[in-house]
């Protein structure tokens, strides 16, 4: 087991803690919700929902969050401004803990942060994400209305490997003007987490496993990242039983990114908690004992 030379900082995100030394908290579990083609979601661009669908699936997640004790966060996708406000609406109020606005469209995450202020609820909201795409309007809509919380993706276009993320996190590897962790920095950011930025086994994901130690020796900040990408991408169809592996395969995705020191782990859609936050708790459990005398 390990311990970091560097300050971890230990941040509070809608009520959770998150970071520090490996082993001595417990791990943020992110699980998403109205993703595409999520059968809760009626119209992806007006935000309509399946209520009654939505509340039988959050009573099962509140549920297991409870049996689990596992500090637990949402991770909300939105294709439109109008849905991402809708989003916000359906579960600020139903489900505790930090809700991650994530969309490929700079302007709807923007939207969320607007929706999130108007509604009281910044502090509990984490911009998904700050990334090499980061253009110089989104730069100056994020300094009219800056996030109390943020994520910097460690994608690096140019390079896979452990030191194409950093150099992006560090220096923008001259893709970008600065890197990714100084530009939040600028920002004015209060709470800062990197995604080490999983993607699929061709694109060496387990550099990003790596990346999580290297992140937290260099900059003390909360890091995880979503190994769950790359089960989705293995191809398992040779299998007696191909649904059944790729399940198993995606449990042992979150205990491997605990033991490689993650502060949080996006696991995949929000009903896939019944079975990854037992895994967390006994990958938890572990760490604890083997850093109990660090």
């Amino acid at each position: 087991m390990y311990k970091f030379q560097t300050a971890q900082r230990e941040l509070r995100i809608g009520g959770v803690n998150v970071g520090g030394q490996p082993g001595k908290k417990r791990t943020l579990l992110v699980g998403s919700l109205f993703y595409p083609r999520h059968s809760v979601v009626l119209d992806p661009r007006k935000g309509k929902l399946d209520r009654a669908k939505l509340n039988e699936r959050l009573d099962s997640y509140l549920d297991t969050v409870s049996k689990c004790s596992c500090p637990s966060g949402l991770m909300l996708y939105a294709e439109s401004c109008e849905s991402a406000r809708a989003y916000l609406e359906a579960v600020c109020d139903r489900v505790p803990g930090p809700l991650f606005a994530d969309s490929g469209s700079a302007e709807v995450r923007l939207s969320f942060l607007r929706s999130a202020q108007e509604m009281g609820v910044l502090d509990r909201v984490v911009y998904n994400t700050i990334n090499a795409g980061l253009s110089e309007e989104e730069t100056q809509a994020l300094r009219a209305c800056p996030p109390v919380n943020a994520v910097v993706l460690a994608f690096n276009p140019r390079g896979d490997d452990v030191k194409g993320r950093i150099y992006m996190l560090d220096s923008g590897d001259d893709l970008i003007s600065q890197g990714l962790v100084p530009a939040a920095e600028e920002l004015g950011i209060k709470n800062l987490l990197i995604d080490t930025a999983v993607t699929s086994p061709d694109l060496s994901a387990g550099s990003a496993l790596r990346s999580i130690m290297v992140a937290k020796a260099k900059w003390g900040l909360p890091t995880g990242c979503a190994l769950h990408n790359a089960v989705e991408c293995l191809k398992l169809e040779g299998m007696e039983e191909p649904k059944e592996a790729r399940r198993s395969v995606d449990s042992s995705a979150v205990a491997i990114s605990i033991m490689s020191g993650a502060d949080y782990v996006v696991y995949g859609p929000m009903e896939y908690a019944k079975r990854t936050m037992p895994v967390a708790s006994f990958a938890d459990l572990m760490m604890e004992q083997a850093a109990r005398d660090l």
